[in-house]
């Protein structure tokens, strides 16, 4: 994925699971190609022609029913938007209707994923080192300030950088969709044990998420005079 300046925030919150799971934090902000302050890249999806041939850190492993893709084909995938004008040009990888990939990892404090065009049929499927497991669907994160769903291949609140992190630590992740299409452009990853941001940091994000869904309405507002 080639990388761009940061273009727009979009939002950041947390989401109470169940009783008895563990929470999740979450952020995303819009066209950030960068990965987050800390993080190690996964993958950038290049290099090879399917997930078996691309070459991972250490004791991860890729699997599964997604395609690498590059470009953007009608009703197929889309690359991710990186700003309203401009898109990624490299490979990146589309779960297309009804298939999923896995992640297996080491103990990881927070996963990232750059994802374009969110719709409300995407899934990312948490296993957590406490034994638990949480699912997060796009109509989940919909909910949240400054994101949407609506499969806009465009829209700084539907391509971004997406960011995961849970009281327990992560061991693997799996990412579904059940129609056209989950696309993401890399995947960054903290360790568990390296330092990630502290709850009360969390608190004053999240308390700003007011401002920012103010700003975003102002330029949904303009936008559409």
């Amino acid at each position: 994925m080639h990388l761009k300046p940061l273009y727009a925030l979009a939002g950041a919150a947390a989401i109470a699971m169940a009783a008895g799971s563990a929470n999740a934090a979450v952020t995303f902000i819009g066209y950030q190609a960068d990965l987050n302050t800390g993080e190690t890249l996964v993958t950038d999806f290049d290099g090879g022609a399917t997930l078996g041939d691309l070459v991972l850190g250490s004791d991860f492993s890729l699997t599964g029913t997604g395609v690498l893709f590059t470009g953007s084909t009608a009703k197929l995938s889309a690359a991710p938007a990186l700003s309203p004008d401009s898109w990624d040009e490299t490979q990146y990888l589309s779960i297309q209707k009804n298939q999923s990939v896995t992640l297996d990892t080491p103990l990881l404090s927070s996963i990232s994923f750059y994802i374009g065009s969110l719709d409300r049929f995407n899934s990312f499927t948490f296993s957590l080192a406490d034994g638990t497991s949480q699912v997060v669907t796009g109509a989940i994160l919909a909910a949240l300030p400054g994101m949407d769903a609506n499969g806009s291949q465009t829209s700084f609140t539907t391509n971004g950088r997406l960011t995961f992190s849970f009281d327990s630590a992560i061991t693997a992740v799996t990412m579904a969709s059940g129609n056209y299409s989950l696309e993401i452009g890399d995947i960054g990853a903290i360790f568990a044990g390296a330092a990630v941001p502290e709850p009360a940091t969390w608190a004053m994000m999240i308390l700003g998420f007011g401002g920012v869904g103010t700003l975003m309405r102002r330029r949904r507002a303009m936008a559409f005079a």
